[in-house]
């Protein structure tokens, strides 16, 4: 009678560890990032290299940069999906428009080319 109480316990035990390990790796699979990459050129198509491109978080403000290299191309990759961000481009006092990546666009990797106005 003992031995049978303590294997229906270590039954209803191993049960529930199986099924939280099981909803674990399901709710770790729902973790969705996202890419984003580009180029950023002035407005003879020329790559511009040093350029500053940033990212925002629009929930925590917190700010990534990246600076482009000679082909002026840039690239943020594993992005929380479920937050907004705002991404803009610097170069030498020049500044690009704000564009906005929102929550809701498609999950595919992302491509924003930048031109940045240097007049």
């Amino acid at each position: 009678m003992i031995n049978r109480h303590r294997r229906n316990r270590n039954l209803t035990a191993f049960g529930l560890l199986a099924f939280l390990s099981l909803w674990s790796v399901v709710a770790v699979g729902q973790f969705r990032t996202r890419d984003i990459s580009g180029t950023v050129t002035d407005h003879q198509h020329e790559p511009l290299k040093g350029a500053v491109v940033e990212v925002e978080n629009c929930v925590s403000l917190g700010v990534v940069s990246y600076i482009t290299g000679r082909d002026g191309r840039y690239s943020f990759k594993r992005l929380d999906g479920d937050i907004d961000y705002r991404v803009w481009v610097s170069f030498r006092g020049h500044k690009s428009r704000v564009r906005q990546l929102s929550k809701f666009d498609e999950y595919k990797p992302k491509i924003i080319d930048f031109v940045v106005d240097l007049h």
